[in-house]
């Protein structure tokens, strides 16, 4: 499923829904590295995780979470 998001949306907000979707595979669960998506936007960890709170609070997601045992986000 493709994420949606307004085109109004800040520039990082747009860069971090981009970077999550190309990070999208039919045959597994959505996931990618903190560290990776920081560096993938510019963003520090502390940045990725605002910007991800922003997506929710948008609704272009409806959840994420990391698991800091294998430094992994997964949302949907």
């Amino acid at each position: 499923m493709p994420l949606l998001l307004h085109s109004a949306a800040p520039a990082a907000v747009q860069l971090i829904a981009l970077a999550l979707a190309a990070h999208l595979s039919p045959r597994a669960p959505p996931t990618i590295g903190m560290d990776v998506l920081g560096h993938l936007c510019g963003h520090s960890l502390h940045q990725t995780a605002e910007l991800l709170d922003r997506l929710v609070a948008t609704r272009t997601l409806a959840s994420w979470r990391y698991d800091p045992d294998i430094a992994e986000v997964t949302w949907n």
